[in-house]
């Protein structure tokens, strides 16, 4: 999610350029095999979903640029927006911990590193 964030244009100016389109069709398609779908999906299918997806974080984003911090999204904002989908929210706590935990794994490992 972060980095599709990162890859939206958010600006909300009526003349600023098109917002750049993303390509997920090969984590889509990964996703779909993971859910029982056929090893090669259609193309429709995977297009129907993804558009599905960008039309999602272009909602959440535009929301969330609106709250807080004028022209921010924090983890907060977006939290914020999906504290009602009990599955979403739970989830994304769940990711943000284990983030957290990585984060911490990595820097004993390169503390260890740094002293040997």
């Amino acid at each position: 999610v972060n980095l599709a964030f990162k890859q939206i244009n958010l600006r909300m100016d009526d003349d600023v350029e098109e917002p750049k389109k993303l390509n997920l069709a090969k984590e889509i398609r990964y996703i779909m095999y993971g859910f029982g779908d056929d090893k090669s999906p259609y193309t429709e299918s995977i297009a129907l979903i993804e558009d599905v997806v960008i039309n999602y974080l272009h909602e959440i984003s535009n929301q969330a640029i609106n709250m807080g911090k004028k022209g921010k999204i924090t983890v907060e904002d977006i939290l914020h927006l999906i504290r009602h989908d009990t599955k979403k929210y739970n989830r994304a706590k769940e990711l943000l911990i284990s983030n957290d935990d990585i984060k911490k794994a990595r820097k004993c490992f390169d503390e260890d590193n740094y002293y040997q």
